[in-house]
């Protein structure tokens, strides 16, 4: 197989690789209202395993399993769960993971969802019900080829759970996100005088210091900012899915933000804001989530 390091930017392995032992505490509840971040990863876990169960799912490939956690709380549903990661650190955690949980360490294994041979042998020939795709589609160079990788890994009438990130979330975050989302895409093909104008005035009357970039994480690694993350406009994205041949996508939302992000801890009470998020998270078909969601789940079919 090909080194996968050639395939994909560095910097976004160098990246998850500093994660790897530590990520799975993205989905233990216990630390729900005290960790340093919002617990994102669990609301998005909770929706996959609600809808595995609903559709019956009786075997799931993780396309980007990360340390593995997610494929471990599949597996308690009597699922088969098999993976693939292309970060080395984050496929020995997930190894380690089964091995704990007395599952096959072979069915975890070194993989890009843009390289399909890299991981074909988890396939075999039997398709599998549902494929996951969770934190890997901002990385990717090529959307479409890598949906149609997951497509070939699915059997008609199967199901996959594509993560991406909201570009329409920056509408409601009154900081330079905006600045950018409403210039530089909104408006981009309006005359440049009314972009510049646009700019100027917007540049006036928001907060244009926040967010706080994240470039460097621990040990000098690369920060998330600082490593190709695209966002996908959930307007347009299902046209994304029906040119890879999926149909019927639908739109799970999560990562609700109650309020302007800029004002936790502030004017709002971190615990408030926490409090009315996770209250929000219980319906992920709100139309709200366009806006206040900074991120979703798409669920298509393969006919």
């Amino acid at each position: 197989m090909a080194d996968l390091k050639d395939n994909r930017p560095r910097d976004v392995q160098d990246h998850y690789s500093v994660n790897a032992s530590t990520y799975r505490n993205h989905y233990d509840s216990k630390n729900f209202r005290t960790s340093s971040t919002y617990p994102a990863e669990y609301f998005r876990l909770d929706i996959l395993l609600k809808r595995l169960q609903d559709i019956e799912a009786k075997r799931v490939l993780d396309a980007g399993c990360g340390e593995g956690t997610p494929m471990l709380k599949v597996s308690e549903l009597g699922i088969e769960v098999r993976g693939f990661d292309f970060t080395e650190e984050m496929v020995k955690e997930a190894k380690a993971i089964f091995v704990e949980h007395s599952l096959d360490p072979n069915w975890v294994k070194l993989g890009d969802v843009e390289n399909y041979e890299s991981f074909a042998t988890l396939v075999g020939e039997d398709l599998f019900d549902a494929a996951i795709c969770f934190g890997v589609l901002p990385h990717v160079s090529d959307d479409l080829f890598a949906l149609k990788n997951l497509r070939k890994c699915i059997r008609p009438g199967g199901r996959a759970f594509v993560e991406f990130r909201n570009p329409l979330f920056d509408l409601i975050t009154m900081n330079r996100f905006t600045h950018n989302f409403m210039v530089n895409e909104l408006l981009e093909n309006v005359p440049q005088e009314l972009r510049d104008a646009t700019s100027e005035h917007l540049s006036g009357i928001l907060a244009m210091d926040k967010p706080f970039m994240r470039n460097e994480s621990e040990g000098g690694k690369p920060g998330y900012d600082s490593i190709q993350a695209k966002r996908h406009n959930p307007i347009t994205v299902p046209t994304l899915f029906a040119s890879a041949g999926f149909e019927a996508p639908k739109i799970h939302w999560y990562h609700f933000h109650p309020t302007l992000p800029m004002l936790e801890g502030e004017t709002v009470t971190a615990a408030a804001f926490r409090e009315a998020a996770f209250n929000m998270e219980a319906e992920t078909s709100d139309w709200r989530g366009y806006f206040l969601c900074s991120a979703y789940v798409v669920e298509a079919i393969v006919p």
